[in-house]
């Protein structure tokens, strides 16, 4: 037994969760592929050095690295055993951020949330836990919040863990840990059951963790699994299911590099993607245009009225004014109807109906579809290129408008089948669809190929959903230009960045941008043009 390096793997484990007990500690070091260790082994280590380790005065003692030698042992590395050597692991090689994030999940105790914008690779990071998992004998649970993610693990572990048992539950699959080594399964099957054995360890990697922070699908966050850990681009919700459900379940409650609410250790942001060459450059442009005819006193029609029943909401029946989720999930509860009092189900229903169309008009206003067709020399000059909006009509609204010249476009909506939207995903690889306009299908769980143009058509108040929706347009190009997203919104009304919209996405991608421009009023077509670059745009 090399004492030397245990001494050193004792030190970094007790600095990293000071006041563990030596049972803890003996299955932090069996996880660094220590075995054969027993408490015995560990005390001698830790009562014949007594320079570094210090204990309390416990029944149990707990034991914790000298002040002089906590920041030596920080910052040593970790002294890795032969589970790092990932045997069973076929998958690429990590990148340096991907290993960062895994060494950082397993310094406080392999219980953390990795945040990682789209495109950088955050599945990886779970492949690579889960063969490490695997390793030690562990079975392994990753939980995915749609039918698209199940395929898509499994593939994909298939792929990386060739000589792993891979299982599917879900969607017609029966799957179970106890057939398989790894099991992915849909969290509208997973919270309905036990899917640990008994007597089993286990790893939960929840992707999407985010999805999670809702009462119902938090009962798939299951107790038995000792590790965990979560996968998301943005670690937020509008309620307070992050606080409530998703931190106490992921947080290790070590010292370690925890983030936001505590559970956060690791990640990559915009800056990390562009400096390592995962992400594209990238430009935004944001266009704001007004509304017409009508659509003016409709929408302050639609927002007097929802604004008034916001109010009674608030102040006469306890609905929480924040977060706004809260005050939704309150308001959708009480028009289900069933209340003594009559008048809050009719209120409820009123609010939820103006809120509505509101959201509709924003997302279908004339000049939001007059302004796509003034893109459309663009979007005629982009190799792939992606429409975000609100609803499926509108968006098969966007696809007509764009498809009425030489540009090929559709609509991808969650009203086709899988097979209609796999074969529409196929042509728009090969390029024979040169746009696709989609709601919110598109924002994640689909493996969409490459694009180099986003229009936002329904500007979202969600940093989660602007972050997804970016995250499908800035993967790198092979000529290395720079990829583009275009922000449509409606002046003077919540989707307008000058009444505070997207602000905390917009602070996010200001200064990593390379270029971030808002058109005034009276911006024409060929100021637009001339922005992007379109061949042929008059100077």
């Amino acid at each position: 037994m090399d004492r030397d390096r245990l001494a050193r793997d004792l030190e970094r484990l007790i600095a990293a969760r000071p006041g563990q007990e030596k049972h803890q500690l003996l299955s932090g070091l069996n996880g660094l592929g220590w075995t054969g260790l027993t408490s015995t082994d560990i005390n001698s280590v830790l009562y014949e050095r007594g320079r570094p380790f210090v204990k309390d005065d416990s029944t149990l003692p707990r034991w914790s690295v000298r002040a002089e030698g906590q920041a030596t042992a920080a910052t040593r590395p970790l002294e890795t055993g032969p589970v790092w050597r990932f045997d069973r692991y076929r998958g690429p090689k990590p990148r340096a951020w991907q290993q960062e994030a895994l060494d950082a999940w397993l310094d406080v105790g392999r219980r953390g949330v990795v945040e990682a914008v789209t495109g950088t690779g955050k599945t990886a990071v779970g492949i690579l836990a889960a063969a490490d998992a695997v390793a030690r004998g562990r079975r392994v649970l990753v939980i995915v919040p749609g039918v698209d993610l199940l395929d898509q693990w499994y593939e994909k572990l298939r792929s990386d863990l060739p000589s792993v048992r891979i299982g599917r539950f879900g969607d017609g699959r029966e799957g179970s840990l106890h057939d398989h080594e790894v099991l992915v399964s849909t969290v509208q099957s997973a919270y309905l059951y036990a899917m640990l054995p008994a007597g089993c360890a286990g790893l939960l990697i929840a992707d999407e963790v985010h999805h999670y922070g809702a009462e119902k699908y938090s009962q798939a966050l299951e107790e038995a699994f000792d590790e965990r850990l979560g996968l998301t681009a943005t670690y937020e919700r509008s309620d307070n299911g992050v606080a409530e459900f998703l931190a106490p379940y992921f947080s290790s409650g070590g010292s370690g590099r925890a983030g936001r609410h505590g559970a956060v250790v690791a990640g990559c942001d915009y800056e990390r993607g562009l400096a390592d060459g995962i992400l594209a450059r990238f430009r935004v442009a944001l266009l704001g245009v007004g509304f017409s005819g009508g659509e003016q006193e409709q929408y302050e029609e639609l927002d007097s009225m929802a604004g008034r029943a916001r109010s009674s909401l608030i102040n006469s029946y306890g609905c929480p004014p924040e977060p706004f989720g809260e005050f939704m999930r309150c308001v959708t509860a009480l028009s289900e109807g069933g209340n003594e009092d009559g008048r809050v189900t009719r209120l409820s229903r009123r609010y939820l109906s103006a809120f509505t169309k509101r959201r509709a008009l924003l997302a279908d206003c004339t000049r939001k579809l007059e302004a796509l067709r003034m893109l459309k020399p663009i979007l005629a000059q982009t190799e792939r290129a992606l429409v975000f909006t609100e609803t499926i009509e509108s968006a098969e609204r966007a696809a007509r408008t764009i498809g009425q010249g030489s540009v090929p476009a559709l609509a991808y909506t969650s009203q086709l089948d899988r097979h209609e939207r796999g074969s529409i995903l196929a042509d728009f690889r090969r390029g024979k669809i040169r746009v696709l306009a989609a709601p919110r299908v598109l924002d994640e769980g689909v493996d969409v190929p490459e694009a180099d143009l986003g229009v936002i058509l329904a500007a979202s108040h969600s940093r989660r959903q602007m972050i997804q929706r970016m995250g499908r347009v800035i993967r790198p190009n092979a000529d290395g230009r720079p990829a583009n997203f275009i922000i449509l919104y409606v002046r003077g009304t919540s989707e307008d960045p000058g009444e505070g919209a997207h602000g905390a996405f917009l602070e996010e991608i200001t200064g990593v941008a390379d270029d971030m421009k808002v058109f005034p009023e009276e911006t024409k077509a060929r100021d637009l043009l001339k922005w992007y670059g379109v061949r042929g745009a008059r100077q």
